[in-house]
């Protein structure tokens, strides 16, 4: 049992460690010299961390060395990061999918894996089926517990606690309804969770972007990325965006409010519509293809959630002012016809109040999209944040 003064020289460690690999991250290749600079580490301590790293895969020493410029001698030996060692690993839990995306400290996928699953599975068969995944990429190789700096998750229909954000000095809130323990036994790394779909911004988004990322599929999601960051809000529940009312006499949503945009377009119910005005399809991509074939009554469905889409468009780009919408998921693949009204919406609000340029965009449906961008925020909370 690990005692108070031994996590004390576990933490001290670990941000020596990221220290070395921060260093790595920003220059490539490096002498043991520079980075006794880099990080203002002793040459024994740097040797210890050095060593751990290298005997756990992460880093490599190279066989091809160099000469200072007009000098001869012994040559000096490089250090790099392994480029096939996984950082971060992420795991998203979502409605239909169990994705599992492995990057590496350079912030490219180095292995995804992904199993369909049953929209009626709990939460917590859900985390006991992904250690299993998560445990056959570690014994086929796929993934090496020992380089793994952080592990992310993204959770469907569930929000963090802003105030247990990720594993520190303690662990980090387990989500209502399930224990995280079978991925923290397969994989000890610091862990970190969130709603899925905010996870997946992050793998649309870029340190400056204000970015406003809407998911439109069996439900509606949305996240916020503030200048790189997440917006969680005071309650972890910033960027509902489907429980925006568009019509106050609309239909009753289970949130217990009247017409909220996820009543409307969620993806059964976009079916279901285009039943009621005369016409059936299998699915939103046969919808979409006949929309673009010109079927009448598909593209007036594209126009009508188009219109309803707009409202609550509008109205969040009145509070947040993002410089990017994304609209994803499998109503996107509605392509332009679903973003004319909201571009035509935005055009003819005047608030005279300074220049706007929004850009609307749909994004290609991508399934490793939750694991990518859960992965994606755990390497840079934990490998490429600032350390102070």
């Amino acid at each position: 049992m690990l005692t108070p003064d031994d996590s004390a020289l576990q933490a001290v460690r670990r941000r020596h460690e990221l220290r070395v690999l921060e260093s790595l991250v920003t220059h490539g290749n490096r002498t043991r010299r520079e980075l006794e600079t880099d990080t203002n580490l002793s040459r024994t301590t740097l040797s210890a961390i050095v060593g751990e790293l290298r005997r756990r895969g992460v880093l490599t020493e190279n066989d091809q060395s160099f000469h200072a410029a007009g000098r001869n001698g012994r040559p000096t030996k490089v250090l790099s990061l392994n480029p096939k060692a996984g950082a971060a690993v992420g795991i998203e839990l979502g409605r239909r999918r169990i994705g599992i995306s492995v990057t590496g400290f350079d912030g490219t996928i180095v292995t995804r894996e992904r199993q369909d699953i049953s929209s009626s599975m709990a939460l917590d068969a859900k985390v006991k089926l992904a250690a299993g995944m998560v445990k056959a990429m570690i014994d086929d190789g796929r993934i090496n517990p020992g380089t793994v700096v952080g592990t992310g998750v993204g959770i469907a229909s569930r929000h963090a606690n802003p105030l247990s954000l990720s594993d520190g000095a303690e662990r980090q809130f387990d989500p209502q309804g399930a224990t995280l323990a079978p991925l923290r036994e397969v994989l000890p790394a610091p862990l970190l969770w969130d709603n899925n779909i905010r996870l997946a911004a992050m793998a649309y988004g870029k340190d400056s972007d204000n970015l406003l990322y809407v998911v439109l599929s069996a439900g509606i999601s949305s996240a916020v990325v503030t200048n790189g960051a997440l917006l969680r809000g005071g309650n972890g529940l910033a960027g509902e965006l489907g429980h925006l009312s568009v019509d106050f006499a609309g239909p009753s949503c289970w949130c217990g409010r009247q017409g909220c945009l996820e009543s409307f377009i969620n993806e059964g119910n976009v079916l279901v519509e285009a039943a009621h005005r005369g016409q059936s399809f299998a699915s939103i991509a046969e919808l979409a293809q006949a929309a673009a074939d010109g079927n009448g009554i598909a593209a007036n469905i594209v126009d009508w959630a188009g219109e309803l889409l707009a409202r609550a468009i509008v109205g969040a780009c009145v509070l947040l002012d993002p410089s990017r919408v994304v609209i994803a998921g499998e109503l996107s693949q509605f392509g332009e016809p679903l973003l004319v009204p909201v571009r035509k919406a935005l055009a003819e609000q005047h608030l005279d109040l300074g220049p706007r340029q929004t850009v609307i965009s749909t994004a290609e449906f991508a399934p490793s999209a939750g694991s990518d961008g859960a992965a994606q925020t755990a390497l840079k909370h934990w490998a490429l944040a600032t350390l102070s």
